[in-house]
């Protein structure tokens, strides 16, 4: 089984590229050798997305760091790149998929995001579960309260109770990690009126090759936004309209945060003069979605 793990990074990114890497790699030491893993990181240090000559920190820096990083992570194949032409996280995962259109599956791993080292071991233990009988599939964690209640059918029973945006204030490292006995559970979204299907991008979401090479990321989406909620409606019509069945599963009393309260890039952002531009790629991709949806057969 060949699974790549997918992360993009933007220069202000490095010090939470950096935890993630080591936590992968302590995650490494739980792993067996049945599963050929490989780490597909890019950089990207595109003038579009940085004004250098306007930055008291250079360039060279982020690229030596990233350099050091990658030197570091041994546990894996490895494929670390700076780029020019990749500038987000959809690009890099379209990428992935391009490079590696034999991989069994792809996990989609933002840097903020904050996992228990054993983590890597219960998303291999689920994939082993599932991939003969379920072929087109997705498989997350689970996930402390956040937006709405379209969300809960992923969100640990001990977080239930919470309000909505609990994940926008509550501490990652205490509520992230095993919240009791782990088992795999059929996910079927009923408070959803596009999909059956939830999930979000870079919360270590784990997507077969199969269903991904079947539904594709739109290359008009560009580099931002709408790939996980383009997969999730071109599943349902998938569902609907072929004979091909997709099934989602989590890992129960698994739990993954998204680090909104510690996370501080201001120490580099003062030194750089860097471009926003996640609406205006959102906006981008959203102008797509409807035609990309039709082209789903």
């Amino acid at each position: 089984m060949k699974v790549v793990i997918s992360i993009f990074c933007l220069p202000y990114e490095i010090d939470e590229l950096e935890n993630t890497l080591n936590q992968l790699k302590k995650s490494s030491y739980y792993l067996d050798n049945k599963v050929e893993w490989v780490l597909d990181v890019t950089m990207t240090i595109s003038n579009k997305m940085v004004n250098w000559d306007k930055s008291s920190l250079p360039k060279k820096y982020f690229i030596d760091k990233f350099s050091k990083l990658s030197s570091h992570t041994d546990w894996c194949t490895k494929e670390f790149q700076t780029s020019e032409t990749i500038l987000g996280c959809v690009s890099q995962r379209r990428s992935s998929l391009t490079k590696h259109k034999d991989a069994d599956y792809f996990i989609w791993l933002d840097c903020d995001v904050i996992f228990d080292e054993r983590t890597l071991s219960y998303m291999q233990m689920a994939m082993e579960t599932t991939n003969k009988e379920y072929i087109h599939s997705i498989i997350t964690p689970e996930l402390v309260r956040i937006w709405d209640n379209s969300w809960d059918i992923l969100v640990n029973e001990k977080f239930l109770q919470e309000p909505h945006d609990y994940n926008q204030t509550n501490d990652p490292y205490k509520d992230s990690g095993i919240k009791g006995d782990i088992s795999i559970e059929a996910v079927l979204n009923t408070n959803s009126p596009q999909s059956r299907f939830k999930f979000a991008g870079g919360w270590f979401t784990c997507i077969s090759g199969v269903l991904l090479n079947r539904v594709d990321i739109p290359k008009s989406f560009g580099h931002y936004g709408f790939e996980d909620t383009f997969i999730m409606v071109a599943s349902e019509k998938l569902m609907r309209e072929s004979e091909i069945q997709v099934h989602q599963f989590k890992i129960k009393n698994l739990v993954v945060c998204e680090n909104y309260k510690y996370r501080d890039n201001t120490h580099y952002l003062n030194g750089l003069s860097a471009f926003d531009r996640r609406e205006e790629f959102k906006n981008i991709a959203q102008n797509q979605w409807k035609a990309e949806i039709m082209n789903v057969k």
